[in-house]
C-alpha cells in the first residue's frame, strides 16, 4: 500500500487524532520543515509506546505539543552546526600534521604515489586481509586528486576553486605538494592514509596532536590504534552531520558511544580554546532549549546531556 499524500491541513488532523498539540504556528512550520524531518524524525521521544502498541500507529503521551517535538528537531540541527565547526578545525589540524609528518620522512616530491613508503600487511592497523586493497585505493585517491582535478579544470573552465589550485601548482611544478593534496580529502581519506603511515610516522603524529590539542585525559601518550578508532568514529559524526541525520540520541563507533561522549573524543583533537568554545556552547545549547518544556527537558537528560 502507498503513502498518501496528505495537505498541511490533513497534516495538522492527524497530529491532533494521535495526541498532539497543535497551535496557530504549527501549519508554517510544517510547510517550512516538512513533517517527515520534524515528525518521522524526533517525535518518536514523546511517544506512548503502550498506545501506539495498542493503536497500530503513533499515539503519543498526554500533553506532548507539536512546539516540543519542533524545539527537539532544532535543538539537534544547531548542535550538528556546533558539531561540524569543531570536526572542520579536527580536519584542518590533522591534514596539516599528517602531511607534515609525511613528507618530513619521505622528502620525494610524490612519495605518495610509493607504496614503499607506507606500512606492511604485517603492521597495517586495519588488519592485513585490507591492506592491499586499502593501499591501492588511497594510492588511486591521491592520482585521481592529482591528475583528474588537473584534467577537470580545463573542462570546468576553471571555475573550481580546487582544480584551479591543483592544476596552478601543476603548470609551476613538477609535482602536487602532498600538503596541497591533502586539502581534498575528507576525513575518512585522512584516516585511511593514517592507518597506512608506519608505526614511527604514526607515533609522530600521535605527539603532534597531543602537543597541539593537549594529552589523553590520564596524561598517557596517544596509542596509533586508540587514534584509528577515534578518527572512525569521528569520521561517522561527521557524515551524519553532513547528511543531516539525527545525533543527539545517536551511537557512534564499535563501543556505541553516545553524543556526551562523543565532546571528549572531539575534545582530543581540538586546541584548548576550540575545546572549550565546543563544551560551553553545547551547555548553553542544553539549557535553553531544555528550558522550553519539561518535556523537551526530560527527553534530552534521557539522551545524556
Amino acid at each position: 500500500m502507498d503513502k498518501p499524500f496528505r495537505t498541511i491541513s490533513e497534516q495538522v488532523r492527524l497530529l491532533e487524532a494521535r495526541g498532539v498539540t497543535t497551535d496557530e504556528a504549527t501549519p508554517a512550520i510544517l510547510l517550512r520543515e516538512g513533517y517527515y524531518a520534524v515528525v518521522n524524525g524526533y517525535g518518536k521521544a514523546f511517544l506512548d509506546e503502550d498506545a501506539t502498541a495498542r493503536a497500530g500507529d503513533d499515539r503519543y503521551r498526554a500533553g506532548t505539543r507539536f512546539a516540543d517535538i519542533h524545539h527537539l528537531f532544532r535543538f539537534d540541527r544547531e548542535l550538528r552546526a556546533l558539531t561540524f565547526r569543531a570536526i572542520m578545525s579536527v580536519e584542518g589540524t590533522l591534514r596539516s600534521v599528517l602531511s607534515h609528518t609525511f613528507c618530513e620522512h619521505h622528502r620525494s616530491p610524490e612519495a605518495y604515489y610509493n607504496r614503499h613508503c607506507y606500512t606492511t600487511a604485517k603492521h597495517y592497523l586495519r588488519g592485513p586481509k585490507q591492506y592491499e586493497g586499502d593501499l591501492e585505493w588511497m594510492i588511486s585517491t591521491f592520482r585521481h586528486h592529482a591528475e583528474g582535478h588537473a584534467a577537470d579544470e580545463r573542462q570546468q573552465g576553471g571555475r573550481d576553486g580546487t582544480n584551479v589550485r591543483i592544476a596552478w601548482y601543476r603548470k609551476r611544478y613538477d609535482a602536487i605538494p602532498l600538503w596541497v593534496l591533502c586539502s581534498d580529502l575528507t576525513f575518512g581519506n585522512l584516516r585511511y592514509f593514517f592507518a597506512l603511515m608506519r608505526e614511527q610516522e604514526q607515533r609522530a603524529v600521535c605527539a603532534r596532536m597531543a602537543e597541539v590539542c593537549g594529552t589523553t585525559a590520564d596524561g598517557l601518550p596517544i596509542e596509533p590504534a586508540s587514534m584509528l578508532r577515534d578518527m572512525e568514529t569521528l569520521s561517522e559524526l561527521r557524515n551524519d552531520c553532513a547528511h543531516v541525520e539525527r545525533i543527539y540520541d545517536a551511537r557512534f563507533g564499535e563501543e556505541a558511544r553516545p553524543y556526551p561522549q562523543m565532546v571528549d573524543v572531539l575534545a582530543a583533537f581540538l586546541a584548548a580554546d576550540d575545546e572549550a568554545w565546543l563544551r560551553a556552547s553545547v551547555t548553553e545549547l542544553v539549557s535553553r532549549f531544555a528550558g522550553t518544556s519539561e518535556a523537551v527537558a526530560t527527553v534530552l537528560a534521557a539522551a545524556g546531556f
